[in-house]
């Protein structure tokens, strides 16, 4: 199912004045906004949006969004009656939804055939008008048939209009597993409902439990911030790593700790580009490449900083060896990583690197890369981060040097067997 109406009149389920909700913002994104955003990364590219009048505003809001490229038309309540209409699926202006659920349903709609489908809060595959009318019952979306959808637009009041095909029980009533979903009201005490809905699961894509329980809990509070300025994800992932480049100067100049705290402080504000952009709808592949290129300069300051405060504080030549070493192999993984993702995924991230497992025989793999794929957690900035604070702490320059040499000459291992194995494959 590729079509979408988007009721921007009428009332909702509750009485909700579904008008009124289009406009409403939640998180810093208009309702209407969020809808086509969401359901046309859900698979939906033709929309028709009902509205009670000319509605220039709700037209303004989708204009010039280069994330919108689907066809979208323009319904008058009361007017165009004569447009026929396909199967498609009812989306009320005061649903929040989020892509995950919307292509959950579509799924179970396209799989109910023509009957209607709807989405509830008590979704089990039937439904009775006892339950119907329990305060613990929500709907949100309904797919339904053309001829169904030109009654409701007679008269859009939701709630009036499903009440017949309930009490026949010819509804099939279906929940979501993915994602989340809520009603809306346009009023201050729902809209914060909404939003706080909205961050409480924006960071549960992060892996790690230092991400996830720590890290989190102090990025998200400053992501609220963040989204009511103009900062786009890709400025505040520039100003972070801005932040993170510290760390070099300050190991170069004798102070591992401040710089491996500057580092952590990068890690940390890490989460809030990719927070900001969920939050507000606003991924791309071209933000991946900015945070992924981005967090290699705060690392290339480490490497370099390290090692050139570790050759000053010990008046040694081996930290400049350990230091050409690294950097030699810091450069190799950051071209062959780069060039592996951008040629064998869809992704800007270096975590899609480790996709090299779908790819090469997991049946034969060296000793070393066994070795790797245990401590693969290990090497996520969210972790070692935390690692190298401890370790310039309790054993300065050499632990931290020695260390870093040590891991990456296990990737670099790593990295080269996957080439050779690549190498061959291709051949």
């Amino acid at each position: 199912m590729d079509h979408a109406i988007v009721l921007a009149c009428g009332t909702g389920f509750t009485g909700e004045d579904l008008g009124s909700c289009a406009k409403a913002y939640v998180a810093q994104v208009p309702q209407i906004k969020r809808i086509i955003i969401n359901a046309q990364r859900a698979g939906i590219n033709k929309f028709t949006v009902c509205t009670d009048n000319d509605d220039s505003e709700l037209k303004e809001i989708l204009k010039d969004d280069k994330r919108i490229n689907c066809q979208i038309d323009w319904l008058e309540n009361g007017k165009n009656k004569n447009t026929e209409l396909a199967s498609s699926i009812v989306i009320p202006s005061n649903i929040l939804i989020n892509q995950a659920s919307l292509q959950e349903f579509i799924q179970a709609a396209d799989r109910n055939g023509n009957s209607l489908s709807v989405l509830s809060t008590t979704g089990n595959g039937s439904h009775n008008s006892a339950n119907r009318n329990s305060n613990n019952t929500s709907y949100g979306l309904v797919s339904a048939s053309g001829k169904d959808i030109e009654k409701l637009l007679k008269n859009p009041d939701l709630n009036e209009w499903i009440k017949p095909y309930v009490d026949n029980n010819s509804v099939k009533f279906v929940n979501t597993s993915a994602g989340y979903w809520m009603n809306i009201r346009n009023e201050k005490e729902s809209i914060n409902s909404a939003e706080n809905l909205i961050f409480s699961t924006v960071g549960k894509t992060a892996t790690g439990w230092i991400a996830r329980n720590i890290n989190g809990s102090i990025s998200l509070p400053i992501s609220k911030h963040l989204i009511k300025t103009r900062l786009t994800p890709n400025m505040i992932s520039v100003l972070i790593n801005v932040i993170g480049m510290l760390c070099g100067p300050f190991y170069a100049l004798g102070h591992p700790v401040i710089g491996a705290v500057f580092m952590q402080i990068a890690t940390v504000l890490d989460r809030c580009d990719g927070e900001v952009a969920r939050i507000k709808l606003m991924e791309t592949k071209k933000g991946q490449w900015v945070d992924t290129l981005s967090d290699q300069i705060t690392v290339l300051s480490f490497i370099v900083g390290s090692s050139v405060g570790y050759y000053y504080h010990s008046g040694s030549s081996v930290p400049l060896v350990l230091g050409g070493i690294n950097l030699f192999i810091f450069i190799f993984f950051l071209v062959w990583s780069l060039y592996f993702i951008s040629k064998y995924t869809d992704s800007g991230s270096l975590v899609a690197y480790f996709k090299v497992d779908e790819i090469v025989d997991p049946c034969d793999t060296s000793l070393i890369r066994k070795i790797i794929a245990y401590m693969r957690p290990l090497s996520r900035r969210n972790f070692y981060s935390v690692a190298f604070l401890v370790f310039a702490i309790i054993g300065g320059y050499p632990l931290v040097v020695g260390i870093l040499t040590f891991a990456l000459i296990l990737f670099f291992l790593h990295q080269v067997e996957d080439i050779i194995k690549i190498h061959k494959l291709n051949r």
